[in-house]
C-alpha cells in the first residue's frame, strides 16, 4: 500500500497508468474485449447470469442478445437481494459496501461496490488521471503539501443497510487493497481531518493546516467544492490570520502548528490589499492547476473560478458517476475526454433534441463506440463489473472529436427533465413531492400549478414559480418556501448535501396570479410558436421563464427564500 514515505514511487505509478490509458486510445479493441470477458466471468455462476443464460456468451452480440437494457428500477430487485445477504446475485465478487446516489423515482439508488471492481477498475483509473495532472505540472517528485485533494474524503463508514455500509462515492472510509486509490496524503492530518460538525469547518481545517505549504494543485470532482473552499477562505480570513499568528487550529493548540508571525503579517497585508478578502493564490502563490468538471452545468462555474484563482488553468476531472467512470482525460482538452474503454462495456443510442428522458426499450438498437459520429449526441448504456449490466444510465454525451481510435466525449446532461448544478439531479418528481408536502396538512388541496426554475448565481439556486391559490394566502410564501425546502432535502439526498455544504442557496418561491401560465402559453402562440410546442414544463432547463414572467408582469411579487421571514 502506497504511503507518504514513497511519493516518488507514487508519481511513477501514476505516469505508467497514464501511459497505459494513452495506449488504449491508440488500440482500444483488445482492452474492450478483455473487459467484456471479465464482465461475463463475473456473471458466471450468479443468479443473474443463470437467469439470462450467459454461460455460453462470448461476444458482445451474445451479451446483447441475452441481456435486455434496463433502468435502475428494473435492477433494484437484484440489489435488494444482495442487501439481504444473498450471495452471488449479480457478481462472483461479493459487494462489501453500497454507494448511494439520488434516483429519479425519489428513492435513493444503491450501487454495489466489490473489491474486484475497486482494484481492477476504479482504483487504476484514478492513478491514470492523476498522472495527467502531475505531468501537466512537470512534477517528477511529490513533496508534502503540493496537493490539496477535495475529490474524496475518508469519511467514517456510516450505518448502512442490513450488514453493508452505505456511503457516497466521494466519502469512502478506506482503501481496499494495493491496487485501489491510495495516495501519499491518505493518512496525513489535513486529509483525514477531525470530527468536524459541518462542511465549512472541514474546509477551514484544510486551509489552516496547509496555509504554510506550497500547494500547486487543487483537485475536486465538482467545481462547487473549489468555490466553497474560496468562500470559506474569504469568510474566515481574519480568523485564519489570527490563528497563524497564534499557532492554533479552531482556537486550540495543535501538535503540528507553531506561531508564525511573519506569515501572519504577509497574509494580513494581502488581506488589506484585497479589501479584507484573501484569494487562493494569496495563500499559495505557486498554485498552478485546478481540476474539476467543466461540462454541462459545471461550465457555469468558469467565471467564478477565474475570479477566485486568476490566471490558474483548469482542466477536467474524469466523467465519474456513482455507477462508473465514463471518460478519462489524457490531455488538456478543456471539457471532454476519451471514452474510458478499460472501465466497462459502453453502448450508445442516438439522442434527438426531443428526447424526454424516458427509459430506453429493452431491445433498443445500440451502437459501439467505433460507430459514433463527431458532433452527435447519444444516450449511454453501460455495463460495469459491479453488476450493472446493460444499464440505461440516462446520461447524454456529445462526441467532441476523437483521441486516436476512441471518441472524445463531453457530458451534455441528463436525458429529460433533470436539473443538476452541483450533482443534485433534481427531477420533476422531486419538485412534485416538495410542493405536495408544503401544502397545509389535512385539507385535501391539490398541488397548484408551478414550475421549478434553475437560476445560475454564486452559488446557484432554484425558484418555485407557483400560481398562488387563495387557500395558501394565510400561509405566506416564506413558510411555503421553508416547507418545500425541507421536503426537497428529504426526498433528494444530493440536494440536501449541497444545501448543507453551501453549494446551493435556499429554495425561493415566487407567487404568481392564477392563470399566469395560461397567459404565458397564449403569448407564446401569438409569437408564432406552434401550439403543439407550447407545453407546460414542471421543471425548466434554464432561467428564461423568469424573464418571460418579468415581461408579463414587471412589478411581480418578489421571491421568498426558504427560512426567511419575508
Amino acid at each position: 500500500m502506497v504511503r507518504a514515505s514513497e511519493p516518488d514511487r507514487f508519481i511513477r505509478r501514476t505516469s505508467r497508468a497514464l501511459a497505459r490509458q494513452r495506449r488504449f486510445c491508440a488500440d482500444p479493441v483488445p482492452v474492450a474485449e478483455a473487459v467484456l470477458g471479465d464482465l461475463l466471468g463475473q456473471a458466471t455462476g450468479t443468479s443473474f447470469g443463470d437467469e439470462h443464460g450467459l454461460g455460453p456468451a462470448r461476444t458482445l452480440a451474445d451479451f446483447k442478445a441475452a441481456v435486455p437494457i434496463r433502468d435502475y428500477e428494473s435492477i433494484r430487485p437484484y440489489i435488494e437481494r444482495q442487501l439481504t445477504g444473498e450471495s452471488r446475485v449479480l457478481t462472483r465478487s461479493e459487494p462489501y459496501a453500497f454507494l448511494k446516489t439520488s434516483g429519479t423515482s425519489g428513492r435513493p439508488k444503491l450501487v454495489p461496490t466489490t473489491r474486484h471492481w475497486r482494484n481492477r477498475y476504479r482504483g487504476p483509473a484514478l492513478y491514470a488521471q492523476w498522472g495527467l495532472y502531475f505531468q501537466r505540472l512537470g512534477l517528477t517528485s511529490l513533496y508534502e503539501g503540493a496537493v490539496l485533494d477535495l475529490s474524496w474524503e475518508r469519511s467514517p463508514a456510516p450505518a448502512g443497510s442490513g450488514r453493508f455500509p452505505v456511503y457516497s462515492v466521494t466519502g469512502r472510509p478506506a482503501s481496499v487493497g494495493e491496487r485501489d486509490w491510495t495516495p501519499p496524503w491518505y493518512d496525513v492530518p489535513w486529509f483525514t481531518g477531525g470530527d468536524d460538525s459541518d462542511a465549512a469547518t472541514g474546509l477551514y481545517r484544510k486551509l489552516r493546516l496547509l496555509v504554510d505549504r506550497d500547494v500547486r494543485l487543487i483537485v475536486a470532482v465538482n467545481p462547487s467544492k473549489i468555490t466553497a473552499l474560496a468562500a470559506e477562505l474569504s469568510a474566515s480570513a481574519e480568523r485564519l490570520v489570527r490563528e497563524v499568528r497564534e499557532g492554533t487550529l479552531l482556537g486550540a493548540p495543535h501538535p503540528l502548528l507553531r506561531p508564525d508571525p511573519a506569515l501572519a503579517r504577509r497574509l494580513d497585508a494581502l488581506r488589506d490589499f484585497g479589501g479584507g478578502d484573501l484569494l487562493l493564490p494569496d495563500l499559495w502563490p505557486n498554485l498552478s492547476l485546478l481540476v474539476c468538471w467543466r461540462s454541462a452545468s459545471a461550465r457555469f462555474y468558469q467565471g467564478w473560478l477565474e475570479r477566485i484563482a486568476p490566471d490558474v488553468p483548469v482542466i477536467p476531472f474524469s466523467t465519474t458517476g456513482t455507477e462508473g467512470i465514463v471518460t478519462l482525460p489524457v490531455d488538456t482538452h478543456p471539457s471532454a475526454g476519451p471514452l474510458a474503454v478499460g472501465q466497462g462495456v459502453y453502448e450508445f443510442v442516438p439522442c434527438p433534441e426531443s428526447d424526454d428522458g424516458s427509459p430506453l426499450t429493452p431491445d433498443e438498437e445500440t451502437l459501439s463506440f467505433a460507430e459514433l459520429s463527431t458532433g452527435g449526441t447519444y444516450r449511454l448504456v453501460m455495463s460495469q463489473a459491479n453488476g450493472l449490466y446493460r444499464y440505461d444510465v440516462g446520461d447524454v454525451y456529445r462526441v467532441a472529436g476523437w483521441v486516436g481510435e476512441l471518441p472524445r466525449l463531453e457530458f451534455a446532461g441528463r436525458g429529460g427533465s433533470v436539473s443538476s448544478f452541483t450533482g443534485e439531479k433534481l427531477t420533476e418528481q422531486d419538485f412534485f413531492a416538495a410542493v405536495h408536502r408544503a401544502l397545509p396538512a389535512g385539507d385535501g388541496m391539490s398541488p397548484p400549478v408551478f414550475s421549478a426554475v434553475p437560476v445560475w448565481d454564486t452559488p446557484p439556486y432554484y425558484v418555485l414559480t407557483v400560481e398562488w391559490p387563495r387557500p395558501l394566502q394565510a400561509m405566506g410564501t416564506a413558510e411555503f418556501a421553508r416547507r418545500a425546502e425541507a421536503a426537497l432535502c428529504d426526498v433528494n439526498s444530493e440536494y440536501e448535501d449541497k444545501r448543507r455544504t453551501g453549494r446551493l442557496r435556499p429554495l425561493r418561491v415566487r407567487a404568481l396570479s392564477p392563470g399566469t401560465f395560461r397567459n404565458l402559453a397564449e403569448r407564446r402562440s401569438r409569437q408564432g410558436i406552434a401550439s403543439a410546442q407550447v407545453k407546460h414544463y414542471w421543471l425548466q432547463r434554464d432561467g428564461r421563464l423568469l424573464r418571460e414572467l418579468d415581461e408579463l408582469s414587471p412589478t411581480g411579487r418578489p421571491a421568498a427564500v426558504a427560512g426567511s421571514s419575508a
